[in-house]
């Protein structure tokens, strides 16, 4: 209770987490110089990194906005860098709600149940491995079983990036 003598309430402290993971692990120097797709990379993964390291942190941020001032800082960081693509302002804002979703969703569905990872599939997987019927989900079931989070979430971050490029034209 001591902890209240600071702080408003517990929707303070939680803006005071938010904010200084925000300012201190998230917007760092790497995500403010260099190529705009490598920018954007950086600030993926060190959202996404934080997300899956505090489990509660990336229900809160799912629930609601980070508003703080580092939330803002982080924001705005995303939007400059989306737009240094060369984008116009209806773009860059789409890109921009894109890159959060892709963010944001692929740690929540980490930290609670990702359907990309191979123990989910488990059952489905040994299923197919006695089918004849089934001879695609047969013959990649080797690499099905080795796909990791990181490699789907570096395949997202591909897709998008090229989304990107592509609205440039």
């Amino acid at each position: 209770m001591a902890l209240y003598r600071h702080v408003r309430d517990k929707d303070d402290l939680l803006d005071l987490v938010a904010n200084a993971v925000a300012e201190r692990y998230i917007v760092t120097a790497d995500t403010l110089s260099g190529p705009w797709p490598q920018r954007l990379r950086v600030l993926a993964h060190g959202m996404r990194d934080q997300l899956v390291a505090y489990t509660g942190f990336a229900d809160l941020i799912m629930r609601r906005s980070n508003h703080t001032p580092g939330g803002l800082r982080l924001a705005e960081t995303i939007l400059d860098t989306i737009a240094a693509a060369g984008l116009d302002d209806r773009a860059t804002a789409h890109y921009y709600l894109v890159f959060v979703d892709l963010v944001l969703g692929r740690a929540h569905r980490e930290v609670h149940g990702d359907p990309t990872t191979p123990e989910r599939n488990a059952d489905l997987l040994d299923a197919a491995a006695g089918r004849t019927d089934l001879p695609r989900l047969r013959a990649l079931r080797p690499y099905l079983r080795e796909s990791t989070p990181g490699a789907i979430f570096e395949t997202e971050l591909d897709i998008l990036i090229a989304a990107i490029d592509e609205g440039r034209r």
